[in-house]
């Protein structure tokens, strides 16, 4: 089933929408989930520095980190593949992204998140995230693929400004 247009307005960043779109596009007919064999990460490569991908495991609801672009290695600097999820952020915003990406995981649903990111991590800018879920080959999810587009300064590149700690995170079901 395509996105609906109107949950896909929310994306703001060009790269960000295409990538969802492309997500949506590799899709099985009547499945919920892309699976991971099926995308092509290499679709748009501008986006590959700011992509990560982490292995989910069900049974312990734990995340590993498989492949993160450069800007996320510059902004995260554990960020080495293999590491758990757990010893790449600060544990103070530990328990909130793992909240977040076992939504993703175990709902599905796309995360999008808009505003002041890595504010905790001594950033000073404003970005775009997307987080996709990934099935693996039996269908059930295995993954989750994300990416951030990241600028120093209050504005996105649309002029959007946002308050120092404002950020607006929705969940698109699948």
């Amino acid at each position: 089933m395509p996105p609906d247009p109107a949950d896909l307005q929310l994306i703001r960043a060009p790269e960000l929408r295409a990538f969802a779109e492309h997500w949506f596009a590799c899709r099985r007919a009547g499945e919920r989930v892309t699976r991971r064999s099926d995308l092509d990460i290499f679709h748009l490569p501008a986006l590959i520095p700011c992509l990560f991908l982490y292995d989910y495991d069900p049974a312990t609801r734990g995340f590993t980190l498989r492949v993160a672009g450069e800007e996320i290695r510059r902004l995260l600097p554990h960020s080495l593949p293999g590491t758990p999820l757990e010893q790449i952020m600060p544990p103070a915003l530990l328990p909130v992204v793992l909240e977040r990406y076992r939504r993703v995981c175990e709902e599905p649903a796309i995360l999008h998140g808009i505003g002041r990111v890595f504010v905790n991590l001594g950033g000073s800018g404003v970005g775009e995230r997307i987080v996709l879920p990934l099935a693996g080959a039996d269908g059930r999810v295995c993954q989750m693929i994300g990416a951030t587009i990241y600028t120093f300064g209050d504005r996105l590149e649309n002029g959007s400004t946002f308050a120092r700690e404002e950020v607006a995170i929705t969940f698109i079901p699948l």
